[in-house]
């Protein structure tokens, strides 16, 4: 088991190359969402590369050298942040983008005991912040708040919908307005009632976007994914087959106190193996 101190500054920012650097001393080989800053590098520029971004770490305080030694020591919250993310065998990978336009990804990588989040900072793409988000628990109410989940009380007089994929995403992209697509929706799934709640989540969406769980099984990350609609009506978590496997979507409204409840359970999934 991954097991890590806990600290109380709750945001590291690195520049890509510190990252990539940091997570190797530690040995990892599997980092989410970063992509290798070196690659196409001949041997001796890497080599160069290597020496300057440890320069850089120093000179910021997040390596500091072993006085005896002279070995390269991470700060108790630089390595925490990044042994997490590095290390951790589950994680789950955020898109969403919100009714003004803005747009958030990211990645919650899990331990049993702390959640860090890395996301790469808008204003500078090279740019990562590692963000201390607490407990399991903790970090899936986080969630939901960025998703904007609403808290409204759900009717149990809405069913989950069954659809072709194809076909409902050719009603989503091809139509606009409000009636016409719940006439559209309700041809493909035969439920007027349960359409027309659909269609008007979907019109008056706050926030929409994808949750993919990723969990290492010692050799590759296996996943499973679903989209989400945010609205100021119903939510809904729509889970559809994958490439290949099947062409069906199927669309249940949901509360939030069971998305959060989802959340904690996919989160909470015991990998193969943790590392420690």
């Amino acid at each position: 088991m991954l097991t890590v101190h806990h600290s109380k500054q709750k945001v590291v920012t690195l520049e890509q190359k510190e990252l990539f650097f940091l997570a190797g001393i530690i040995g990892s080989d599997r980092l989410l969402g970063v992509e290798d800053p070196f690659l196409g590098f001949l041997t001796e520029d890497i080599v160069q590369e290597w020496e300057n971004t440890k320069e850089e770490l120093l000179t910021k305080g997040y390596l500091t050298r072993d006085p005896d030694s002279s070995e390269l020591i991470m700060t108790p919250t630089v390595f925490s942040r990044v042994a997490i993310a590095g290390l951790s065998s589950r994680a789950c990978r955020f898109q969403m983008k919100r009714k003004c336009g803005e747009k958030l990804e990211g990645y919650l990588h899990c331990t049993n005991e702390r959640v860090v989040e890395l996301i790469r900072t808008q204003e500078e793409p090279d740019t990562y912040q590692l963000s201390d988000l607490g407990n399991v628990e903790q970090a899936c109410i986080t969630v939901a708040s960025k998703i904007k989940w609403g808290e409204q009380p759900l009717s149990t007089d809405i069913p989950a919908l069954m659809f072709s994929k194809k076909r409902f995403y050719e009603i989503v992209n091809g139509t606009l307005d409000e009636a016409a697509l719940t006439g559209a929706l309700t041809e493909a799934c035969y439920d007027s009632q349960g359409a027309r709640a659909l269609a008007e989540a979907i019109v008056h969406q706050e926030t929409g976007g994808e949750l993919q769980l990723l969990v290492w099984n010692g050799q590759e990350w296996e996943s499973q994914s679903a989209a989400f609609i945010s609205s100021t009506s119903i939510n809904w978590l729509l889970r559809m087959s994958t490439a290949g496997k099947g062409d069906w979507l199927i669309a249940t409204p949901m509360s939030q106190v069971d998305f959060k409840d989802m959340l904690l359970e996919w989160l909470n999934q015991p990998a193969v193996q943790e590392e420690r």
